[in-house]
This record gives C-alpha cells, structure tokens and sequence, in this order.
C-alpha cells in the first residue's frame, strides 16, 4: 500500500497579515458574533498558528478597528466593522484556497459540534435511597422533540442510559415515534 507523503502537511501562518486575514475571513464565514475562545479554537485548529501572534494580532485588529466586541449570549464576542468587512471582501482571494477551506471546515465543525452538545440533554437525579431519575431532552433549535423523564433504579443504570441516548439520540426519538405511531393495517385505539 502506497503511503501518502503529504497527509501530515499543513501550512501554518506565520505572517501577521495572512494572520490577519484569516481572523477577518473566519468572523466573515462564521457570519455570526463569535467569542474569543471559538475564534482561537478554529484558527489554531485549521492553521496552526502561534498563540501569542494570533492574541497580538486581535489587538492589532481591534486597534485598526476592523473588528469589534458585542455583548451577546452574556460574553464579549468579535464581530467585523464595516471597514473589515471591506477588506476581507478586497483580500480574501490573497489566502491560499487550503487556508480558506481548513478555516470553513473548523467553523463548521466547532458549530456542529456546539449545535449537538446543546440539543441535547441528560441528567441523572437522585429521588433518595440511592435510587435515581434520567431526564432526557432532545431539542432542534428552540423547538424540544423529546422530553422525557423515566425511573433508572441504580446511579449506575441512570448512567448507561444516559450513555446509551447520547449514542444515537436521534435513533431513540424515532424508536419512541416508530412505538406510537398508528399502523394502517390495525383498528385506532379509542380514548
């Protein structure tokens, strides 16, 4: 089997203007306020640049007015002025297609992975007597698909279950529907 030689290469930004596109880029692509450690996380994940240069460089954009800080969701969050959104829109074409699209791809992915981890829910309560709860809540956006409160018995079982819907939580909600649906081939059940 042929290995491929460039699998592991990837190219770090070292130029502090590159730098600086790339922030412009990613607040532009995220298209929403983005906190400062969401920020750091997609840079240094899809480029590999320094930390201490990514921070300068934050400074630096602040200070240009490029960027900008918003309160939102109880945080500070950069946002792009109008003059950054200017030069992302002249310059965006001065970063490499691979910077473009590792930068994309983290956004995504983190934004993925936050979307998922706040959809769902799991918790084990204790009712006494070293017996507990599971409380289950599945949501798609601000609309709640599941929410669901069942008897687990031990601490121990109320955390395979839990671990077992955070495995496909998804497949649970349709077994639920699939157990309550009404099939065509069988007479309605009066209430």
């Amino acid at each position: 089997m042929e290995k491929n030689i460039w699998e592991n290469v990837y190219y770090r930004l070292n130029d502090p203007v590159e730098i600086k596109l790339a922030v412009l880029y990613t607040l532009s692509y995220a298209d929403i306020p983005v906190s400062d450690v969401e920020l750091k996380h997609c840079m240094i994940e899809a480029t590999r640049v320094d930390f201490m240069e990514l921070c300068n460089v934050l400074e630096q954009l602040l200070g240009e007015n490029h960027i900008k800080t918003v309160w939102r969701d109880e945080m500070d969050k950069y946002v792009l002025t109008p003059s950054g959104e200017d030069m992302i829109s002249m310059f965006a074409n001065k970063l490499l297609p691979s910077v473009k699209k590792g930068l994309k791809q983290s956004v995504d992915q983190y934004y993925r992975n936050e979307r998922s981890r706040k959809s769902l829910r799991c918790d084990v309560q204790p009712l006494g007597d070293n017996l507990y709860n599971v409380e289950l809540e599945l949501r798609e956006g601000k609309k709640i698909l599941l929410s669901l409160e069942l008897f687990a018995g031990s601490k121990q079982h109320g955390l395979l279950m839990c671990r077992r819907f955070r495995e496909d939580p998804y497949g649970f909600y349709e077994n639920i529907i699939g157990l309550l649906e009404i099939k065509e081939d069988r007479e309605p059940i009066e209430l």
